[in-house]
């Protein structure tokens, strides 16, 4: 709808046509580049990237969209325009293979953009090499309390994991608790964490999982749908 507006409009359009005649320019032409095919910028941020990346995807898996062919291409796409940011970061851990840190700040990465399987690989080489890395096992609880089935057994068990690490880990135990109340359905379990967690952190009293907590059944059904922002 912009390429029509900006292509119809005359040397008398207003001056609030400049944004859009702009971003036309900035829009790539063809689908033979990283940026064509994801229809971005040179310079986009990880954020662009992501959303433009989402939007491709949607597009491609659509009908006459073109398929696992295109999810192929566009997601080759991605890869391109992520390179240098990752090749830093692999870098790191070609440099350090025992670092566990490295690891966890690949995988990090790789979580930031979405590529949740790579992600997992890294925490779980992170956790191998130190298993006291309570931050790479509580963004690994993460992925797979998200994945859910089997999979949140083993979440649950690094939750604990962490907690074990850090008795004072409430990143932990605040994910902990949501996995208690969306796929356990425990609610006594939910709440002891959440206690735990207000003691430790009073200030975090006034969350809204907290306040679901107070009582309010409806207000624990109508948050149980919102928590998973937290996995």
């Amino acid at each position: 709808r912009v390429a029509a507006s900006s292509s119809s409009s005359s040397s008398s359009s207003s001056p609030d046509d400049a944004p859009a005649r702009r971003r036309l320019e900035l829009t790539p032409k063809g689908d033979d580049t990283p940026e064509q095919i994801l229809r971005v910028s040179r310079g986009t941020s990880f954020e662009g990237l992501k959303v433009a990346r989402r939007d491709a995807l949607e597009a491609a898996n659509a009908e006459g969209g073109g398929g696992a062919a295109r999810v192929a291409k566009v997601e080759m796409a991605f890869d391109a325009l992520i390179a240098e940011s990752r090749n830093f970061f692999l870098g790191a851990v070609e440099s350090a293979p025992t670092d566990a840190n490295a690891r966890f700040r690949l995988g990090n990465f790789y979580q930031t953009l979405e590529k949740f399987d790579d992600a997992e690989k890294c925490y779980r080489a992170a956790a191998a090499l130190d298993n006291a890395h309570v931050d790479a096992m509580n963004n690994l609880a993460m992925i797979l309390q998200e994945r859910g089935g089997d999979a949140v057994d083993e979440a649950e068990a690094y939750y604990l994991r962490c907690v074990e690490v850090d008795p004072k880990c409430v990143d932990a135990m605040f994910n902990w608790a949501t996995l208690k109340l969306q796929c356990r359905r425990d609610l006594d379990g939910c709440r002891v964490l959440i206690n735990k967690v207000v003691e430790i952190q009073p200030e975090l009293r006034d969350h809204r999982l907290v306040k679901a907590l107070r009582g309010e059944e409806e207000a624990v059904e109508a948050a149980g749908g919102g928590f998973a922002d937290q996995s």
